[in-house]
C-alpha cells in the first residue's frame, strides 16, 4: 500500500483563457450542437462529439506573448474506452518540436484522470484521439481540461468518501408497504475539514473559491490508493472559514456535492 497523497483539487484550466484559441483542427464535429467549448464549460448537459472513428486533433493556442503550464488531465462521461481512443497530448513552442507529456488509453469509459510532472510554460497544446483501427463508434467527451492542480493537505477530521443521497420518491401503501420507488439521481457529498490551517493552505483554497467559485471541478481524495476516486463536485455557496489561535491560523470547512456517475 503506498503512503497516503493529500487532497487533490483540478479546477484550474488554460482552455477559454484570455488571448487564446481552442479548436478541432483535424477530424470533424457531428451534426448538432456539440460545439468544442462545452469540453471546457463544467457543465454536464453539453458535450463535444466526432463525426466518425477518424483522427481527431484539438489545438490550444495561449496567444502571443503568452504560454501555459499544466500537470495534468481530466476527462468525464466520455465513451473513449468503448471507441478504442488512444489520447496523447503533447506542448510546443513552435509548432515544430513538441513534448508529449500524456499517452494513454482509458481502461473504462469512466473519468479519466492522469498526472505528469508539471511543464515549462509552452504556447501550445494539442490533443490528439485516435481510435482503434476498425472501430464503428465514434468517440465523445463531456468535460475535458488540462491545467495545474491543488494540492491541498491532509483533512484533520475524519470523513466518508462515499457517502450518497438517493434522491427518490417511493410511494407507499395506506399500510406502509412500499409500492413503487422512481430514482431520479444519487447524489454524492464530501465533507472536508482542515483545523488550523495556515496561510499557505487558506491561501490555496481562497484562490479556488476566487477562481472556480460555485462551478464543477474534480476531486481527488486519496489518489495514491484510490486512483478511480475522482469525482466532479461543487461546492455550497457559502464561504467561511473563521480565524482561531489569535488569526495565525484557519478553521477550513468544505462541503462539496455532485452527481454520482
Amino acid at each position: 500500500m503506498a503512503s497516503w497523497s493529500k487532497i487533490k483539487f483540478f479546477h484550474d484550466t488554460m482552455l477559454g483563457s484570455a488571448g487564446s484559441t481552442f479548436a478541432l483542427t483535424a477530424g470533424s464535429t457531428a451534426a448538432g450542437d456539440y460545439d468544442v467549448k462545452y469540453l471546457y464549460n463544467m457543465i454536464e448537459t453539453n458535450m463535444w462529439k466526432a463525426s466518425s472513428t477518424a483522427h481527431q486533433q484539438f489545438d490550444y493556442d495561449a496567444g502571443a506573448g503568452n504560454a501555459k503550464s499544466a500537470d495534468y488531465l481530466a476527462i468525464l462521461s466520455h465513451n473513449l474506452k468503448t471507441a478504442g481512443g488512444k489520447i496523447d497530448l503533447n506542448c510546443s513552442n513552435d509548432l515544430v518540436s513538441w513534448q508529449t507529456v500524456v499517452n494513454d488509453t482509458p481502461f473504462a469509459d469512466t473519468v479519466f484522470l492522469k498526472e505528469f510532472n508539471a511543464t515549462t510554460p509552452h504556447r501550445y497544446w494539442r490533443l490528439n484521439i485516435n481510435c482503434t483501427i476498425g472501430s464503428t463508434v465514434a468517440p465523445y467527451m463531456t468535460l475535458c481540461i488540462w491545467g495545474n492542480k491543488t494540492e491541498l493537505d491532509y483533512a484533520t477530521a475524519s470523513f466518508d468518501p462515499y457517502e450518497q443521497n438517493v434522491k427518490a420518491n417511493v410511494n407507499l401503501s395506506q399500510g406502509g408497504y412500499v409500492t413503487g420507488v422512481h430514482t431520479q439521481y444519487t447524489e454524492r457529498s464530501l465533507s472536508l475539514r482542515f483545523d488550523d490551517a495556515d496561510a499557505t493552505l487558506y491561501g490555496k483554497i481562497k484562490s479556488w473559491w476566487e477562481t472556480s467559485g460555485l462551478k464543477n471541478f474534480f476531486v481527488a481524495w486519496e489518489n495514491a490508493n484510490s486512483p478511480d476516486d475522482v469525482w466532479l463536485m461543487r461546492p455550497d455557496p457559502k464561504f467561511s472559514n473563521p480565524l482561531t489561535n489569535g488569526g495565525l491560523y484557519r478553521n477550513i470547512t468544505l462541503n462539496l456535492k455532485g452527481r454520482k456517475e
